[in-house]
């Protein structure tokens, strides 16, 4: 009776920091998508923020700063779910390794070198998608008219074949790890010495 227990049991714990990386990342995409929007037609040349706000509110209409959402929510169902809950089971097993003791920095920073890697591999699709609708609507000849991101994703299959659902996923891979390397061993670590600090 005086035995605690050590672990939770069940498929929750499991899923929870999938569950919970997914949703605040799809959270975030719907805060954050108008200005994600404007940096996009700056990047192609539109002008500046003013200017581009200015023009997709008067051509557009409000509704264009939200074009790619579906795309933007799925990357964050398939990215983020996937790096968070990742390096959640990564650190788990890692410091299960380690006797329970607390990782080291450079321990917590492979952990998310290869979260990184994993959820990039998981998100480029959704990634391309949302990449391709949010440039549509400034093409002309070429337009695609994608509805949705699941329109994106068939129309690239269709067009393009399988493969080029993960055009660009090297670059993509590899500024995932360094992100989420630096990104989350340091955050990980931040919690630990907070944690840790005499009161």
């Amino acid at each position: 009776m005086g035995e605690e227990k050590s672990k939770s049991v069940g498929v929750w714990p499991t899923v929870k920091p999938f569950v919970n990386g997914g949703t605040s990342g799809m959270l975030a995409t719907c805060v954050i998508q108008p200005i994600d929007m404007i940096k996009v037609r700056i990047q192609l040349g539109q002008g500046s923020a003013v200017d581009v706000t200015k023009n997709m509110l008067k051509n557009e209409g409000f509704g264009s700063f939200y074009k790619g959402l579906s795309a933007g929510l799925l990357r964050q169902a398939t990215y983020t779910t996937a790096r968070l809950g990742t390096f959640k089971i990564l650190t788990s097993k890692a410091i299960e390794a380690n006797d329970g003791k607390p990782l080291p920095l450079y321990q917590k920073a492979l952990c998310g070198l290869t979260a990184g890697a994993i959820g990039a591999c998981f998100g480029s699709p959704a990634d391309l998608a949302l990449i391709r609708m949010q440039a549509d609507a400034t093409l002309l000849a070429q337009r695609r008219n994608y509805t949705n991101a699941f329109h994106a994703l068939y129309r690239i299959v269709v067009d393009e074949g399988v493969l080029a659902l993960w055009k660009g996923a090297g670059p993509t891979v590899v500024r995932a790890m360094a992100l989420n390397m630096g990104m989350l061993a340091s955050y990980d670590q931040s919690v630990e010495f907070c944690r840790d600090k005499p009161k």
